[in-house]
């Protein structure tokens, strides 16, 4: 959320605030009526008489004696967002509040988003509009409401830091807040969670989550059923992670050594050995290629069935060596490879890839091998939050998703003016022919700015991309700080300063920071913050979240984005097959064409993401409801005897007088209840193994034209039917050669893993399914000979 806003512009005649009012009533109806044809946007003019009632009871509360006002604060037991009367009540009491315990004033937008949050609805807000005390404004209407509250920032930092500001206004009203990261033991997390209202990540709750879905006895749960939620970043949340599985695992068997294929791989030549392909998603042998890896194995035949294993493992050696880029898609610190979230320019913690190909990056880089996991769970971030029942949230992009926000969930997004009116510059896009005098000409662009005292941020793509930048400026004699995955746990820092005068500060994806940049003495003076994107992302989303870090609340400030045709946007998404009409000296491209083909590659780019993230949801879709229902019986069996009687009945026979010898006695029943669950448990471990095991190579299955989702579902269904089947014939073997004196799991020697480990599994960076089918059968009917296909 937005950093902080102190009370500031304010005091001033009832005139005055109408003037205030009617501006920035204003500048929201021109956003409105630009906006009224984008799919998925709503019209909160109906909410205007509710802001104007909240402004005339702030002014009677706000001459109020503390003892007076607080008496007021807590006869307030319910907000009733659905009453145009009650909500106005309250926002006017909770604005007061937020005036006198955080020294935070509202200003009249952001009691407008506040409403239409309360209402349900997703709201645009622009960086440093103050979403932070908005969120704190909707968590404090909903838990009044008698809901439990999580609101999901985008990491531990952030949600460590709003609970401790946000905790005098909650108290103010009889309510707890707390914060759930990182480094919390089972007992402070199972009470921070029984608090009213609760600031954690969606990965702490997914993560919290599975492990109670592996708990044995109900009391050890940690997580109460999910109720409300409002989510930060919300685009971020449900777009860009939502299709990441969050995944709980136990030691593996280890794997086999396949240092020799790495090695092998490694010696090979692009364009001899292996093509690339032009989107940089896959690499596929050549024949050259496909007879090495024949000849270094003694002559095999690759594409035989006996080898199956060998022809998926040099896929993923391959893919490991030509396709994922060190500085790019992940970096290595302290000797571990660590994947970067290029939708947050930030390495993602406690993130890998499935085993196969995360072991070959290690190998590459020569790097210990980290054991494979054995999968106990997992669970999707999309499903994480679609487990809430009140669902709501914010961010700075939201109007750009609020199609897919329409779509996938039903919410329907509102635009928030801003308060005070937005004086950046944007400038249009220069576009140059190669990315060298791209960036020669942005070096020289930051190299004018900072001379003039003018700060200046500027947005990379990658890892690799900053370090290179900064250099360049470093030859230049331009001074920066580097903002990227390896430096991270500084970001606050660096972002707090990067307004001072003069400032120059290298940076990958801006999205989620958490913190505003505030113009430091003469800064605003000299122009403002220029923000400078070094070519565009793949989202136009990510574009405008880096442009909004300038001319907040009414800064002076300007943006521009430096392209070029060489930019991965346009050669990983398009073919050109023109030149550009003009051509300046420097490499300035002044051809409208071209622009509008670069617009056009953004656009081929987001249609792919969105691609690979339906395709995966449809992957995962018989899975979660295959899981349902095992969660379903396990709950029941988890804190109800009876079921647990009847699930027996059902294995050995109604009447069997084994029935009753596991169910006599409460001690009887526990290790039953305990076998039960452990066969379950592992039923479904076993299960998803062979998913994932079989995810990794399904897309064969169009050699042989098959579908390969059809083909997966399939054996989903097939497998699941087999699930209780076999947990059934285990439960019976067990408790039947159980002896007399068996109190636990180990005297049946049986054992749950004796550590586990959470992370979740990278997007897939090689493209979406329909990519990998269209590339394989394109090789088929070019060639004539199945090679190399696209690792899933």
């Amino acid at each position: 959320m937005g950093g902080l806003r102190r009370d500031r512009d304010r005091g001033g005649d009832r005139a005055g605030r109408g003037r205030d009012a009617q501006s920035w009533w204003g500048r929201s109806q021109a956003l409105v009526r630009r906006l009224r044809e984008e799919p998925g946007t709503e019209d909160l003019s109906g909410l205007t008489p509710v802001v104007d009632a909240v402004v005339r009871g702030r002014a009677h509360l706000r001459d109020l004696p503390d003892d007076d006002f607080h008496e007021r604060a807590a006869q307030l037991t319910t907000c009733r967002a659905d009453d145009d009367e009650s909500l106005a009540a309250f926002l006017a009491l909770a604005g007061e509040a937020a005036r006198r315990h955080l020294g935070l004033d509202p200003f009249d937008v952001q009691l407008l988003a506040a409403a239409a949050m309360l209402r349900g609805r997703v709201v645009d807000m622009a960086t440093g509009e103050g979403k932070t005390l908005v969120g704190f404004l909707v968590a404090l209407g909903l838990a009044l409401d008698g809901h439990r509250v999580h609101v999901l920032s985008a990491n531990d930092y952030l949600a460590g830091r709003d609970a401790a500001a946000g905790a005098p206004l909650f108290a103010a009203f009889g309510l707890r807040v707390a914060a759930v990261v990182d480094g919390m033991d089972a007992a402070d997390r199972h009470a921070a969670y029984r608090s009213d209202v609760v600031y954690t990540t969606v990965h702490q709750v997914g993560f919290d989550v599975l492990r109670d879905r592996q708990r044995t006895a109900a009391a050890e749960r940690i997580v109460p059923d999910l109720d409300s939620v409002v989510v930060d970043e919300i685009d971020a949340v449900l777009l860009d992670d939502a299709m990441v599985p969050l995944v709980i695992a136990g030691d593996g068997e280890p794997g086999g050594d396949d240092g020799a294929l790495a090695s092998l791989v490694a010696g090979m030549t692009a364009g001899v050995h292996y093509e690339v392909d032009g989107d940089r998603r896959s690499a596929s042998f050549t024949e050259a290629g496909i007879k090495a890896v024949e000849r270094h194995f003694g002559g095999v035949q690759l594409y035989a069935a006996e080898h199956a294993d060998l022809l998926a493992a040099a896929h993923v050696a391959l893919h490991a060596e030509a396709v994922v880029q060190r500085d790019v898609h992940y970096v290595v610190t302290d000797g571990v490879v660590r994947l970067v979230n290029d939708a947050r320019g930030r390495v993602a913690d406690r993130q890998r890839w499935p085993d196969g190909l995360h072991a070959a990056i290690e190998r590459k880089e020569g790097l210990a091998v980290t054991a494979p996991a054995d999968v106990l769970d997992q669970v999707l971030v999309e499903t994480v939050v679609r487990g809430y029942r009140v669902l709501t949230g914010m961010s700075g992009t939201a109007v750009e998703a609020a199609q897919r926000l329409a779509e996938d969930l039903q919410l329907r997004t509102g635009v928030i003016g801003t308060h005070l009116p937005c004086v950046r510059v944007d400038e249009p896009d220069r576009l140059y022919a190669t990315a060298a005098q791209r960036d020669a000409a942005a070096a020289e662009r930051v190299r004018a700015a900072h001379a003039a005292g003018r700060p200046v941020l500027v947005g990379t793509r990658s890892v690799g991309d900053s370090e290179r930048f900064a250099a360049l400026l470093a030859a230049a004699g331009v001074p920066a700080v580097l903002l990227n995955a390896k430096n991270d746990a500084a970001e606050a820092a660096i972002v707090a300063e990067a307004g001072q005068l003069g400032a120059v500060t290298v940076s990958t994806q801006m999205a989620g920071r958490g913190v505003d940049i505030v113009l430091g003495p003469g800064a605003a003076e000299a122009g403002g913050l220029l923000v400078l994107g070094l070519g565009r992302y793949d989202s136009a989303r990510l574009d405008r979240q880096l442009r909004g870090r300038s001319g907040r609340q009414g800064d002076p400030g300007g943006s521009v984005f430096c392209t070029s045709m060489d930019d991965d946007v346009v050669t990983e998404n398009i073919v050109l097959g023109i030149g550009p009409r003009s051509v300046g000296p420097d490499g300035l491209i002044d051809d409208t064409r071209f622009t509008e083909l670069y617009a056009h590659a953004q656009r081929v780019a987001e249609g792919k993401v969105m691609q690979l993230h339906r395709t995966t949801r449809r992957y995962h879709t018989a899975t979660d409801r295959h899981r349902r229902i095992v969660l379903d019986v396990r709950d029941l069996l988890l804190t109800d005897d009876a079921a647990l009687a009847d699930h027996l009945a059902r294995i050995w026979g109604e009447g069997d007088e084994r029935v009753r010898r596991w169910t006599g006695t409460a001690e009887r029943r526990a290790l039953a209840r305990e076998v039960v669950l452990y066969h379950l448990d592992r039923g479904w471990s076993r299960h998803l193994n062979l998913l994932a095991e079989a995810r990794e190579g399904i897309h064969l299955r169009v050699l042989g034209r098959q579908n390969p989702l059809d083909q997966f579902n399939l054996l989903a269904t097939e497998d699941f039917r087999r699930v209780s089947d076999e947990a059934a014939d285990a439960i019976r073997d067990t408790l039947d050669h159980a002896a007399a004196d068996a109190a636990d799991l180990a005297d049946l020697g049986l054992r749950r893993p004796s550590s586990t480990w959470t992370y979740m599994i990278a997007d897939n960076p090689f493209g979406s399914e329909a990519d990998r089918v269209l590339a394989t059968v394109a090789r088929v009917v070019r060639r004539g000979r199945p090679r190399a296909v696209r690792y899933t």
